[in-house]
């Protein structure tokens, strides 16, 4: 959780920058960012990790999407930077009280995948349809394209491997396969696979909030940054969201060595004081990760 807040303060100041504007020398100095946030803020997706995880936690891990809207729609006017998809399910919420219906017009961006590394931490890679299922419920809240769920269970696969001890070498083959398996399901997830496979080059002008297109991002970065330290600014370099991309290579690489959070130089100057609690929080999830297989 960590790792996740820390990558998510470290891009804030570059969020919407294209890589050749991003000073790598500047960025683990965490200078404030543009619009006026207080230096080491982190954004939404921090704040939105945090209520899926006591979601999870508060449900014995059988959250339903009403449950995490909910939530979310009361914690909104304190949460900075929420992004276009989420902000409309919540003026729907609050015009009808019902969940977001699916529309062909729905836009696959990465509101649900930025959110969804609690369910891998929290449920064993041995569950495969158990993690799919709350990818699915807890994305529906608010992010209806298939695209959307697709980006977030390879997110979820990848943070459940990685608690449970896979290699950094071996994360993007899992990816790859969740990447197969969400192809299946939801459509095409090209872009995942290519980066599994070091055949994917980040855009020129940024990472997009499409959400295949951040999932690929962070498989990237994972493959050619496999230390956390490291992981995080190269992240950043990428330019575009650079936020939620680095969050999450954070939540994953985080998983697999959290001792490597200590290790951040700069971890000081991340403000974690709207977030307390995260140990007690972590320890729920992890007891959760050890509740006996009783159904989906």
């Amino acid at each position: 959780m960590i790792a996740f807040a820390a990558g998510d303060a470290l891009g804030v100041p570059w969020e919407g920058r294209p890589p050749q504007s991003i000073d790598p020398a500047e960025v683990v100095r965490l200078p404030a960012p543009d619009r006026g946030w207080p230096r080491g803020s982190t954004s939404d997706d921090t704040a939105q990790m945090v209520l899926v995880a006591r979601c999870l936690a508060d449900t014995d891990g059988r959250p339903a999407s009403m449950d995490f809207l909910t939530r979310l729609a009361d914690a909104a006017p304190g949460v900075r930077g929420l992004g276009p998809t989420t902000r409309r399910a919540l003026a729907h919420f609050h015009a009808t009280g019902e969940l977001p219906a699916p529309s062909a017009g729905d836009l696959p961006t990465n509101g649900a995948a930025m959110r969804i590394a609690p369910v891998g931490w929290a449920v064993p890679s041995r569950l495969p349809e158990r993690r799919r299922n709350l990818c699915e419920a807890l994305s529906a809240a608010t992010h209806r394209a298939p695209a959307a769920v697709a980006a977030a269970c390879v997110i979820a696969a990848m943070a459940s491997s990685a608690v449970e001890g896979a290699g950094a070498a071996d994360l993007p083959a899992v990816a790859a396969a969740e990447a197969r398996w969400t192809g299946e399901h939801y459509g095409p997830m090209d872009a995942v696979a290519d980066a599994a496979r070091g055949r994917w080059s980040p855009p020129s002008e940024g990472v997009s909030l499409d959400a295949v297109e951040t999932a690929a991002a962070v498989v990237h970065v994972i493959r050619e940054a496999p230390d956390l330290a490291a992981a995080l600014p190269y992240a950043v370099s990428l330019g575009g969201d650079t936020d939620t991309v680095a969050a999450l290579a954070g939540g994953v690489l985080g998983a697999l060595d959290p001792e490597g959070v200590t290790e951040l130089g700069w971890l000081g100057l991340v403000d974690l004081g709207e977030h307390p609690g995260l140990g007690e929080l972590a320890a729920r999830l992890a007891a959760l990760r050890e509740r006996p297989a009783t159904g989906p």
